[in-house]
Parts: C-alpha cells; sequence; structure tokens
C-alpha cells in the first residue's frame, strides 16, 4: 500500500464511522507468503460459502488502470461504515495501524474527517 500523507488529521483510536481503508482496496488481501502463516488460519478458517464467493469475486474483478486505486472492498458495508466479515479479515487488515500516519492518510484522501 502506498503512503498517503494525512498530516493535520486527529488520531484516532476506533474504525466506529469510518472505513477509509476499505475504500481502496477491492476485496480482501489473503497472503502467503507472510512468516506467520497467519493469513492461511483466517483463510482455512473461513466459512465455505464466504470462500467461495470472495473466490468468484476475484475471478471476475476488473484490474485498475495503472496507477489507480484498486476500488472499495467487497466486504465494505457503506452504511455502517464497517467490515461485513471482521472476523474473517485477513492478516494486512489486522494489522493496518489505527489512527497511524497510513491510517491518517486514507482519511485525508477519501474526505473521512472524523473528530474523535
Amino acid at each position: 500500500m502506498s503512503r498517503v500523507e494525512g498530516s493535520g488529521l486527529p488520531t484516532i483510536h476506533d474504525c466506529q464511522d469510518c472505513g477509509a481503508c476499505c475504500l481502496h482496496m477491492g476485496y480482501p488481501s489473503f497472503q502467503y507468503d507472510l512468516p506467520s502463516q497467519a493469513d492461511e488460519v483466517h483463510w482455512t478458517n473461513l466459512p465455505r460459502s464466504l470462500k467461495a464467493e470472495l473466490l468468484n469475486y476475484i475471478a471476475t474483478y476488473p484490474v485498475p488502470p495503472p496507477g489507480e486505486l484498486d476500488g472499495v472492498c467487497v466486504w465494505y458495508d457503506a452504511e455502517t461504515r464497517r467490515c461485513k466479515h471482521h472476523e474473517h479479515r485477513p492478516q494486512v487488515c489486522r494489522d493496518f495501524q489505527i489512527g497511524g500516519n497510513d491510517c491518517r492518510g486514507w482519511r485525508k484522501h477519501f474526505g473521512v474527517e472524523k473528530n474523535r
């Protein structure tokens, strides 16, 4: 993920009413080259129906043009501004630092300037 500068925004301590980090992912990215193999565990525990739905989505996903961001994550619920399957999210989502530079950068990029 590229770094987006987010100075000037307040640091947040939870994801309530945000979801900015989900607005450019396209779909949950499970990676199998991580040293801990944590994503393999998350993928293995994913319900069969959810896994099939995600694999079908990935197979038909239109790759964005070079330099463009992916679209909104398929698991993102725009109404609640939260992940529909938060308990099954991949490691990259688990590791995203709430209130960190990338968090503030994506909030600034997408205009999610919540004040906590």
